[in-house]
């Protein structure tokens, strides 16, 4: 009987490259999305627009969970949808955990993957008298699920304010400061479209008093020219003014867009014009979930006070563009149609109201008698070519 023994040599070559390739694939970690916010600076009173970018890698990611760090001492943190939850048909969700911690939940149909671009956009605002330093706000517990439910990877980029002395930065608006009034949206603007304008130092002064227009004027000293036509405005605050795009513009394509506070110009933009920017007020003035709309009885429709099927109901909006006749109601000079659960709804009357608030729209229209009852029907306007932002709702049994 032979006794065998095997001598264990070195590898060749060959065998060793594989070896080595072997082992960095298995040692390469998966592939991580992430989440990453920009660092911005700012004076104190400012609010800042802050886009969560969401950057997809390997894993077809679902939905997000995130907490996010800052100091409420010295700010205070809303957010709204971003393009890439809105394009895939996510709501947004928010809660304290504690005072200087909040958790959001970005969620929807588990099919629609999430795509590049902005989860959220997170609205900062800095409290006038925030002391001036370096201010994180930190990610923590990023989470995020694929459309099956299983856990994905994700990671988050972490971003900064720094708060700088009330004169070491000139005033300007923000670059994604430019919203619609009732979407909260960036974008083009149309005549007659009610728009949030964002930015540092844009406001009256001093920086901390805020006011709100009596008549269409505003006494602190702050005003605006639009291509030289004057801007009805709303509200000035330190770091945010609520305006009426002029309908002088129509028929534009862009304008210049002049800021000034005691005479002297604070802000020069360009803004991008077309003929409708529609959009619908929401009830929380968040731009997404329950619309402003009253039934036919003229009561705020609510889950708990649904529109029934075959009434009569009303929506506020903005964004008509130009409208045609000198007396009310005013008739917006292009086709306007609503559509409720995806059915279209009969639409009864038109017209701007001025007597309330310039730039609104009321539209009246039936509730498709055919229409599936729910608490969150989504409504659409659409006026021209354009469609009002997603995720508006209607309540309906």
């Amino acid at each position: 009987m032979k006794t065998v023994i095997y001598r264990l040599g070195l590898p060749s070559a060959e065998t060793a490259l594989l070896v080595l390739v072997a082992l960095l694939v298995r040692a390469s970690p998966a592939l991580s999305s992430e989440l990453c916010l920009s660092s911005q600076s700012a004076t104190p009173g400012t609010v800042l627009v802050l886009p969560a970018e969401f950057v997809p890698e390997a894993d077809s990611i679902s939905g997000v969970q995130f907490d996010l760090q800052y100091d409420s001492s010295s700010m205070t943190l809303a957010a709204t949808l971003g393009d890439s939850a809105m394009d895939s048909g996510k709501s947004l969700y928010c809660i304290y955990l504690t005072p200087n911690t909040k958790r959001f939940l970005v969620v929807g149909p588990n099919q629609n993957v999430l795509s590049a671009g902005v989860l959220v956009n997170l609205s900062v605002n800095l409290n006038p008298d925030a002391p001036t330093g370096v201010y994180p706000l930190a990610f923590s517990n990023v989470e995020a699920t694929d459309p099956f439910g299983n856990a994905a990877s994700i990671s988050g980029a972490c971003g900064t304010i720094t708060v700088q002395g009330t004169g070491d930065q000139s005033a300007a608006p923000q670059p994604t400061g430019v919203l619609n009034g009732a979407s909260l949206l960036p974008g083009p603007v149309a005549p007659g479209e009610v728009v949030t304008l964002i930015g540092s130092g844009i406001g009256p002064v001093p920086a901390a008093t805020p006011v709100i227009a009596s008549g269409g004027s505003v006494p602190a000293g702050t005003s605006a020219l639009l291509d030289g036509t004057p801007v009805n405005i709303l509200y000035a605050g330190p770091g945010q003014i609520n305006l009426v795009i002029p309908y002088s513009v129509s028929g534009k394509t862009a304008a210049q867009l002049l800021v000034t506070n005691a005479g002297q110009v604070v802000a020069s933009l360009p803004l991008s014009i077309v003929p409708t920017a529609p959009a619908i007020f929401t009830l929380d003035g968040s731009g997404v979930g329950p619309g402003a709309v009253l039934n036919e009885d003229s009561t705020v429709n609510s889950r708990s006070n649904a529109a029934t099927r075959g009434s009569v109901a009303v929506l506020f909006a903005t964004g008509a563009g130009q409208v045609v006749g000198d007396i009310l109601p005013e008739q917006t000079a292009l086709s306007v149609s609503v559509q409720l659960g995806g059915l279209h709804a009969e639409v009864l009357g038109v017209r701007t109201l001025p007597e309330l608030l310039a730039g609104v729209l009321e539209v009246k229209f039936r509730v498709p008698a055919a229409v599936a009852p729910g608490h969150s029907v989504p409504v659409v306007l659409n006026i021209g070519k354009a469609s009002s932002q997603p995720h508006v709702t209607l309540a309906v049994r």
